[in-house]
């Protein structure tokens, strides 16, 4: 139901008031009680669902502003996985420079060796490796657990951070839409009277 039907209901209830000022008090509240029960009527027919009409052009407020929320996420969801994309590609980059460096400084260590020492190589890790496997496995454990801590705290940020933009969007959206709305109803209503 439209919002003049509402309101033009309302404006035919206030005729009845007018009438019934000029009457006894008695007749007043049996009045008043009319009129009430016509306010009620017209607002139990504009919260009533509205019959479905096929109209590609009818928009309502609501449909917007899901659409606009829906997409909100959207775009907050790519972002976060391009975030995540170059996050992931900067800590490759990272270890890949860090394990470079480690290899410079082994090389310059391996290379001032003198004499009989053997120099440090493949063998040597690999020898290490096997007597060692308790803690050749608990090393890399360590660094996983370690890795993947840091990196659901990160994921745990930026979602929140993602979620929360989103929320501020869409209830700054709500909001200015609210506000209209009523403003627009207290000029209508202004207007009637």
């Amino acid at each position: 139901m439209k919002l003049s039907n509402v309101l033009a209901r309302i404006n035919g209830s206030d005729e009845v008031k007018t009438a019934s000022n000029s009457s006894a008090p008695a007749t007043k509240s049996a009045a008043t009680s009319q009129t009430a029960d016509k306010l009620r009527a017209a607002l139990k027919e504009a919260t009533a669902p509205a019959p479905v009409e096929k109209q590609a052009a009818a928009a309502s407020p609501v449909g917007d502003l899901t659409k606009l929320a829906a997409e909100t996420v959207g775009m907050e969801h790519e972002a976060l996985v391009k975030e995540a994309q170059f996050y992931g590609a900067a800590c490759a980059d990272g270890f890949m420079a860090r394990l470079s460096q480690y290899n410079e400084a082994a090389t310059k260590i391996a290379s001032q060796e003198i004499g009989a020492t053997k120099v440090a190589g493949d063998d040597s890790l690999e020898k290490f490796a096997a007597e060692n496997q308790a803690l050749v496995k608990q090393a890399a454990e360590l660094g996983y657990d370690t890795t993947k801590g840091q990196m659901d705290k990160l994921a745990e940020a930026a979602y929140t951070k993602g979620y929360d933009e989103a929320v501020g969007v869409i209830y700054k959206t709500a909001h200015e839409s609210f506000t209209s709305g009523y403003e627009d109803t207290l000029r209508l209503l202004s207007e009637i009277r």
